[in-house]
């Protein structure tokens, strides 16, 4: 055993049966306790002292006999000799954790006083690394591969370096291009480990010999808590990829994934080989390693989706360089669910859903049971009118019939789309869109009046004709003095699309707003963000798919096995009770209770007036009925499909005791059926599935709104914000880099700068004054 002292108290031990074996029995070893010095004799291949002083400031040198050397001698003009043909050197760096997974800290790290010296001998040259991570590992560095040489292919001698050996090179730094400015941690430390392909004898197997051996580092070394936070020390293992990504898909953030895996480990919290940036840049990498085929694998999904499901719908289209530029698809299951409530649709967009940043947009409606369905799903190039008149003309051919009703936000080029390519449909405008802006408008200007003005609009909105709207808003403006204001004039030229009086007309199913499309979009985003590709998007989709699936299964469940009681006896209310789902009855019964609270106020044939029975001067409802047809002025039948309290009033005290089965539509009733009215399908410029192999993936879409980043500002602009040398006053350099610096001193007690001319013949006023 050779005991090798590294300073005060600590002392390491290293069983040396290999090179026992290696030395013969002759081998001889001796320690000078005076010097602290290890001297080892061998009697074939001996070995200068090694000099290890106060732990690690000496540095290690080796001598062989003269064999040896006039062997090294040889080797080195062989190589001079046959430079260009046998010998390859590189300088590349190598990441140290090429074999990182074949060391386990566990066990390993935890040895103590791992120290290297000249003569050691490694049967492999993977062995030396690890032995010197190890090494470097518990006196607070990391190691990187460096230079080689080999000769005849075969490489004959490795150097080793500390992770900040060598300086950073100059980088090039382009304006009008966004990089980081990282700083190196390279400070050209001469610490490395030399090893050298040598063979004794023919009899023997070819060893790795350690030559040279620099222990002293120029920088300070770290702690063992900070070392583990070095990348050479940072991996992550093929079990744990593998679970981040099965984490990652069920809509886990990187923190959560974290801590999950933390507490599968029982590893204390922060303790894993791996940090967050390390999962990030996980994730990057695989990003960058499938999105060449990305917009290929979307139409594959879609094709092989399309073979199995002949209900399966998608259409495509691709720009002049073959790539990928709209795209919508509907599964077989929204197909369905369109053909039965597609009667209404709303339609909206939202963004970071993908890595390419193209708008996501999807159609939504409401089954019988009240809950969001999903009928198809599109990725837009952009939002202009020629993207949204594609998807419109390609929704309608692909799903056979147009929707009554669709609900958007207050976009012109959607506008204009379904303007031109949905003529029969009912266009409105989502209210809480128009209204999340009215405290930016109006606020500043109303002041303490903002809140009466919100009431006073509220009414307006509620008014049941277009004639009492049209004589009411120009009071309400004049009000609060908004005759000239300009979004009050807006909301006035689209009131077609917003008021309920212009709305009642068409049925709606009671939706004003978008939100059932942010609910799925909220959904969605559980599980992707910006950087999702195509192929995981559509997998989310499918996860959405399913969940609306299992709710509508839960629903039916619940019809069958549980019933909502009725509160009053009544033959209407039975027939009701018997043909309507639970949603749809909750509302007809709402409606049913309040039709007792009605009186006729006035009577004419088959028109009735109604009116509140408590207040005399509450409003007044028309009601019509000839004993088939029924119709009020509340419209709420033609809104909703669910009949109004004023009507059943009327059915009340004309003893009426059966809802004609019109007044109980089909998309409310327990057994579901759709209408088979289809319209002519429109051509459609899309592109089938014999062309996907061609297809190359979208640019990065620029979607609308303020651009995120800032404008490139101008010449004029430029000049004022130029930065001048506080020294000569002069552009285009700064104090440092001044060529007038050399002439100027600075005094050590003040912060003014004062210039000594050398020019004698200068006259002494014109010099700063001391």
């Amino acid at each position: 055993m050779i005991n090798n002292t590294m300073g005060e108290g600590n002392t390491s031990t290293r069983d040396m049966s290999t090179i026992n074996n290696t030395m013969g029995e002759g081998s001889t070893s001796t320690r000078d306790m005076s010097t602290d010095k290890i001297n080892v004799d061998l009697n074939e291949y001996p070995i200068e002292d090694i000099s290890l002083e106060n732990g690690y400031s000496g540095t290690v040198s080796e001598h062989f006999d003269h064999d040896i050397v006039a062997n090294d001698v040889l080797e080195v003009e062989e190589i001079e000799t046959y430079e260009k043909e046998n010998i390859v050197s590189s300088s590349q760096n190598i990441e140290i954790n090429e074999f990182a997974e074949e060391v386990d800290r566990d066990e390993t790290y935890n040895e103590t006083n791992i120290v290297p010296f000249v003569g050691q001998i490694f049967l492999s040259e993977e062995e030396a690394f690890a032995f010197y991570k190890r090494y470097a590992y518990q006196h607070g560095f990391s190691v990187r591969k460096g230079r080689f040489i080999k000769r005849n292919g075969i490489m004959r001698r490795r150097d080793f370096f500390c992770h900040r050996e060598g300086r950073s090179s100059l980088k090039i730094i382009e304006p009008l291009k966004e990089q980081r400015n990282r700083e190196s941690t390279r400070c050209e430390c001469k610490a490395y480990l030399r090893i050298s392909l040598q063979k004794s004898h023919d009899i023997f197997p070819s060893e790795w010999r350690v030559t040279k051996f620099v222990v002293e580092h120029n920088h300070v070394l770290l702690t063992q808590s900070e070392v583990r936070f070095l990348p050479a020390n940072r991996t992550i293992s093929e079990d744990d990829i593998e679970r981040i990504f099965l984490l990652k898909e069920g809509g886990l953030s990187v923190r959560q994934l974290m801590r999950v895996i933390e507490l599968e480990k029982n590893v204390k919290h922060g303790y894993l080989p791996f940090i967050e940036r390390d999962i990030r840049n996980l994730f990057v990498k695989t990003k960058k390693k499938f999105e060449r085929n990305d917009a290929k694998d979307l139409l594959k999904y879609c094709e092989d989706a399309k073979k199995s499901c002949s209900k399966f719908q998608y259409a495509y289209t691709l720009d002049e360089e073959r790539r990928l530029e709209h795209i919508f698809w509907s599964p077989a299951s929204c197909s369905d669910w369109y053909q039965k409530y597609g009667d209404v649709v709303v339609f909206d967009t939202t963004y970071k859903v993908n890595s390419y940043e193209m708008p996501f947009g999807i159609f939504v409606g409401m089954n019988s049971h009240g809950k969001t369905v999903l009928f198809g799903c599109a990725l837009l190039r952009n939002e202009t009118i020629s993207a949204f008149r594609w998807l419109m003309k390609t929704f309608i051919s692909l799903m056979k019939k147009p929707p009554k009703t669709i609900l958007t936000d207050q976009d012109p080029w959607m506008k204009e789309a379904i303007s031109k390519d949905l003529p029969s449909t009912k266009h409105s405008f989502c209210i809480w869109h128009i209204t999340f802006k009215f405290s930016s408008w109006f606020n500043a200007i109303l002041r303490d009046k903002y809140s009466k003005w919100c009431s006073d609009f509220y009414e307006l909105y509620k008014l049941e004709t277009c004639e009492e709207f049209e004589h009411q808003w120009p009071k309400v403006v004049a009000k609060y003095n908004l005759q000239s204001n300009k979004h009050v004039k807006g909301l006035y030229e689209i009131r077609n699309y917003w008021a309920l009086a212009y709305l009642r007309d068409h049925f709606f199913g009671g939706m004003t707003t978008t939100g059932r499309s942010e609910s799925i979009n909220a959904f969605i985003k559980r599980f992707i963000n910006s950087h999702t590709s195509l192929s995981d998007f559509t997998k989310q989709v499918d996860v959405a798919i399913d969940d609306i699936k299992q709710k509508e299964d839960h629903d039916i469940m619940l019809e069958k096995c549980k019933r909502i009681n009725l509160k009053l006896m009544s033959p209407l209310q039975e027939q009701a009770h018997g043909v309507l789902t639970r949603f749809a009855f909750q509302k007809f019964q709402e409606e049913f209770e309040r039709s007792t609270q009605y009186s006729i106020h006035h009577e004419n044939g088959n028109e009735f007036v109604l009116r509140y029975y408590k207040d005399a001067n509450s409003r007044k409802h028309m009601v019509f009925w000839d004993g088939k047809i029924a119709t009020c002025s509340c419209k709420y039948f033609e809104f909703w499909g669910i009949l109004c309290r004023h009507i059943l009033s009327i059915f009340l005290h004309k003893d009426c005791h059966e809802i004609p089965s019109n007044y109980l539509p089909s998309r409310w009733r327990l057994q579901t059926s759709h209408d088979d009215d289809e319209v002519d399908p429109q051509q459609v410029n899309v592109v089938f599935e014999e062309q996907v192999d061609v297809v190359h993936c979208p640019p990065p879409s620029k979607t609308k709104g303020r651009p995120k980043r800032r404008r490139l500002k101008g010449g004029k602009e430029l000049s004022h914000n130029m930065n001048t040398c506080g020294l000569c006053k002069d552009v285009g350099h700064n104090i440092v880099t001044c060529p007038l610096k050399e002439n100027t001193q600075f005094s050590g007690h003040t912060n003014k700068k004062k210039k000594i001319c050398k020019d004698a013949n200068l006259n002494p006023i014109l010099l700063p004054k001391v």
